[in-house]
């Protein structure tokens, strides 16, 4: 299954921003506010997929695993987040741009004067 690294782009019909990437063969829209526990139910109950944003490979970017219900009612280790639902109403974005790729950071920055 081809899974590749989500990129920041904006939704074509609302204008909003979103995460877009392949999860495990499937085209994903998600929306990149994390969710709590709470609000993931409330996505699920609403007829939204959820995925896990895990960083994976140097430099780390992020990939989007699609949550069954072995990985809900497991440990929550990763931020989760939702697939992307234009709200109601009239929409007129702007002209699309170029996605921007996303990098999480890793580790810790080294200070300027090292203890030593």
């Amino acid at each position: 299954m081809i899974s590749s690294p989500a990129v920041l782009d904006t939704c074509r019909r609302c204008g909003n921003l979103i995460l877009k990437a392949h999860s495990e063969g499937l085209a994903v829209r998600a929306n990149p506010q994390p969710l709590d526990p709470r609000a993931e139910l409330g996505a699920i109950l609403a007829g939204q997929a959820t995925y896990d944003l895990q960083p994976l490979g140097l430099p780390r970017k992020p990939y989007l695993w699609h949550r069954h219900h072995f990985r809900i009612a497991g440990k929550r280790e990763w931020k989760v987040v939702a697939d992307h639902r234009c709200p109601p109403g009239p929409h007129f974005p702007p002209p699309p741009g170029p996605p921007t790729p996303v990098f999480i950071p890793f580790a810790y920055s080294c200070p300027d004067q090292p203890p030593f």
